[in-house]
């Protein structure tokens, strides 16, 4: 016969194992949120799908990336942009070693599944963290990308239309980020689109023609707990860009340009998602 604390020792062990299985299968579940907005200089209305935070490697395999292309594509997009860590860097703890290693991706099925997407306007996409932690993947990508039809913006941008300039900086980490680089080709009067993984990097855009930058980094937190919201965030303003739309103005929260955070694809560090569900975005932006 069970003991009162025996049974209720099995039914605590019994939730914290459904709790894990529940945040384990929910790591690779993703929703789409749709988005219409206003994007001063267009001229006429543009669709754009937004993929971040890819992290493919030990945790995201091809899979995963075919599915979320499966989906970009279902949305007929005109533009698709990519807003950094495509692969995963793996972890290292201190003093606990390597938690999984940053073993060299199957980089191929990643670029297959990639050169599946189709924007007429073209798929961009910028370098994030983890990008940067594995350089010589990042420079075999940075070749390899334009033959399947993404081309990496690295403090540069590209008219996309005659009304949308399309510009992208270098990851903040790197400090090799140069907006005013990106921006140099930009002409007054037209819609200004900015793809920077970190949104702690908007402040750098103080006084610059960008109608809105597009960023991830943050994963939602990755795990939100009620009361408690996100344990860890990589981010110097802790949680204020977990996800969302944000204006200017004078708090942490309130950058000096419009952004929007997206709470990214894929996961890092653990195969895990609580209260911060993946999401593939779609942007339906017209005319001021």
């Amino acid at each position: 016969m069970l003991s009162r604390r025996r049974l209720l020792t099995l039914l605590g062990l019994g939730a914290v194992g459904v709790a894990a299985f529940w945040a384990r299968a929910a790591a690779y579940r993703f929703e789409i949120s749709r988005y219409r907005r206003v994007l001063l200089g267009l001229e006429r209305p543009l669709r754009v799908v937004q993929m971040s935070d890819l992290h493919y490697g030990a945790l995201v395999h091809a899979g995963s990336v075919r599915a979320w292309v499966a989906a970009a594509n279902a949305q007929s997009p005109d533009l698709v942009v990519i807003t950094g860590d495509l692969v995963d860097s793996g972890v290292r703890l201190p003093g606990l070693g390597v938690l999984y290693r940053a073993a060299t991706p199957d980089l191929e099925a990643l670029l297959e599944a990639l050169g599946q997407l189709r924007a007429p306007l073209g798929v961009y996409a910028v370098w994030g963290n983890h990008d940067n932690s594995l350089p010589e993947v990042k420079r075999r990508l940075a070749k390899a990308l334009p033959r399947y039809g993404v081309e990496p913006l690295s403090n540069r941008g590209v008219w996309v239309r005659e009304d949308l300039y399309l510009s992208g900086v270098e990851d903040y980490w790197a400090e090799e980020a140069d907006p005013r680089a990106a921006l140099a080709g930009y002409r007054p009067g037209r819609a200004s689109l900015a793809l920077a993984h970190n949104p702690d990097y908007w402040d750098f855009y103080y006084g610059l023609p960008v109608s809105l930058v597009l960023s991830g980094h943050t994963h939602g937190g990755q795990v939100y707990l009620p009361g408690l919201g996100a344990p860890w965030t990589p981010s110097y303003y802790g949680q204020s860009y977990l996800g969302g739309f944000y204006s200017p103005g004078y708090s942490p929260a309130s950058p000096p340009v419009h952004g929007f955070v997206s709470r990214g694809l894929g996961v890092t560090l653990l195969p895990l998602r609580v209260n911060a569900p993946a999401e593939l975005v779609v942007f339906d932006f017209v005319p001021g």
